[in-house]
């Protein structure tokens, strides 16, 4: 199996069926692509009539009225989107986009107001790793914290990888981007996914940076970590570091004036260092993890890497929670609330423990 990104289709085809055109070329494409066909658009265009008008439920012909006045004289052939996920085989039949919206988002109200998702909706974020950073990606895209997603990873996905990332035995060996952009797409077609097969780079880093309003560091390579924080100060972008040991999480304030590398923990000449570093030294260690503030199991596990452990390792209840603590602080930001640059440790064990005590 190729293990190319750029060879997997990782985005539907979609045919938005008020256009003539793409009507027509949707008509052509499923007389010969064939596979499961899921249509359950009316079902959809009643819950989106409801969510806008409550009321509805209890006034069935005013009901009936609105789904005719939506359909208009062009009639059901020409409402609508088609999806057509070639990974799956599969053609799904959808509300237009911003109904679809509407209504997947419409149970984040009011939570999140109808005003904050646009404001969300116009956000870029980019993941650089997609173990840990797996979950922040699913968590933003399901709760649209944002519009945009660029996701930078080079591995492929391994059966070990299978306790802490969300995903099916048949996307062994595809690489993890691809599995996790599909997942996105299977949720919300609509939603806009960028992949960088070859992970953050040096090479790549302007292409990456460009146009984003947050920076999450999930990756392992010192160099890349290093790389990630010169490139947000350079262009004022926050970034956000979550670690699977004692829920620790970085929130770096590089859109903020004079912000130092993390949290100060990272002299100017160390990060010069770390950006041309081959691999870790222990002082580079230090710095992101703080060996002395890791739990026990934590330290007794990296002492065995290499001997009787083959990575560090990550649970899936410390992955979701952490990619949800972060999606957390992500939206607080973009909507302007008061978030400082900090470091913080999360275990809800440790609390537990200590309400017990």
């Amino acid at each position: 199996m190729s293990t190319d990104a750029t060879s997997f289709a990782t985005q539907p085809v979609l045919y938005r069926l008020e256009n003539r055109a793409e009507r027509t070329a949707c008509e052509e494409a499923m007389r010969h692509r064939k596979g499961e066909v899921v249509d359950t658009l009316e079902e959809q265009l009643v819950e989106w009539l409801v969510t806008e008008t409550p009321s509805l439920r209890q006034q069935p012909d005013v009901l009936a009225q609105a789904i005719q006045n939506q359909i208009g004289e062009a009639g059901w052939e020409a409402f609508g989107t088609w999806a057509w996920f070639p990974w799956r085989q599969t053609w799904v039949r959808l509300l237009p986009e911003a109904a679809f919206i509407a209504v997947r988002t419409n149970r984040n109200r009011n939570k999140i107001t109808t005003e904050e998702q646009d404001l969300l909706a116009s956000k870029c974020v980019g993941i650089a790793g997609l173990s840990v950073g797996s979950a922040l990606a699913m968590t933003l895209a399901m709760e649209r914290t944002c519009g945009k997603l660029k996701l930078a990873d080079f591995d492929v996905l391994e059966l070990s990888n299978l306790n802490r990332i969300q995903t099916g035995v048949h996307h062994l060996g595809v690489p993890k981007a691809v599995a996790i952009a599909r997942a996105i797409a299977e949720v919300d077609p609509y939603f806009e996914v960028e992949l960088f097969p070859d992970g953050f780079t040096a090479e790549n880093a302007e292409a990456f940076m460009e146009g984003l309003d947050f920076v999450c560091d999930a990756c392992d390579q010192v160099r890349a970590k290093a790389n990630l924080r010169w490139h947000a100060k350079a262009n004022g972008i926050p970034l956000i570091m979550e670690t699977s040991d004692r829920g620790m999480i970085d929130i770096e304030r590089y859109d903020e004036a004079d912000t130092p590398f993390l949290h100060g923990r990272i002299s100017d000449t160390m990060l010069e260092a770390m950006r041309n570093a081959s691999a870790w030294e222990p002082e580079f260690f230090d710095a992101f993890i703080d060996v002395s503030q890791a739990s026990e199991r934590g330290v007794a596990s990296l002492q065995a890497v290499g001997t009787t452990l083959v990575g560090w390792p990550q649970l899936y209840t410390d992955v979701a929670a952490g990619g949800a603590h972060a999606a957390q602080v992500i939206r607080s930001i973009f909507l302007g609330e008061h978030v400082p640059d900090a470091r913080h440790y999360l275990e809800w064990n440790e609390q537990l423990l200590e309400s017990v005590n």
